[in-house]
């Protein structure tokens, strides 16, 4: 294994530790709201409950794979069914691309492990950073901030359509937990939702 692998392996190690960090705290934490409500319905802790669980128990097993040294080979996955599904048309670093440089494995859209690895970190630290914000914007407006930075600066998508996605998703999240299912929603200092 050499030097750049074993590095983007303990790169993969450290972010499915913290994902995992995360939905393990978010299930625990989860509990202290009702999971069930009078009547058997949805308490405001069963959608995180499940979530935290499902996401620390998929980074947690991708963690110990990780650390067991089972890594996913880059010449499989979307890339193979794109090109299933345009037909001849080569894969993106894969053999027929007259563009690839050295088979470094590059995805459907263009980027390399490395690209991949520096966009799962910037989407960490944002994350982190918007928990962090939770009590001075409000839950909403901490999702809004992370929303926008992950589709502008991670994804490099436009104004106009990252500002509708993130509206779009903070509306969805406002009427699911707070009107739907009823959980106040953390409101910060500045009193944001709820």
């Amino acid at each position: 294994m050499t030097t750049s692998q074993r590095r983007i392996a303990v790169e993969e190690a450290v972010a499915y530790g913290l994902l995992a960090a995360v939905g393990g705290y978010a299930f625990v934490m989860a509990f202290e709201y009702d999971l069930l409500n009078e009547g058997n319905r949805v308490g405001p802790g069963l959608v995180p409950a499940i979530l935290g669980g499902l996401i620390a128990l998929i980074s947690g097993t991708m963690l110990v794979l990780t650390l067991l040294g089972h890594r996913a080979r880059r010449d499989h996955g979307l890339a193979e069914v794109a090109q299933s599904v345009v037909g001849d048309a080569p894969v993106p670093g894969g053999p027929g691309d007259v563009d690839a440089d050295d088979g470094s494995g590059l995805d459907i859209f263009g980027r390399t492990a490395a690209q991949r690895m520096r966009q799962l970190q910037m989407v960490t630290v944002a994350l982190v950073v918007a928990l962090l914000l939770v009590p001075l914007l409000g839950l909403l407006g901490s999702l809004g901030l992370f929303g926008l930075f992950a589709s502008i600066v991670v994804e490099r998508r436009p104004w106009l359509s990252s500002l509708a996605i993130t509206a779009t998703s903070i509306a969805v999240v406002y009427f699911v937990f707070a009107v739907f299912l009823e959980v106040p929603l953390p409101t910060g200092l500045i009193g944001i939702g709820g």
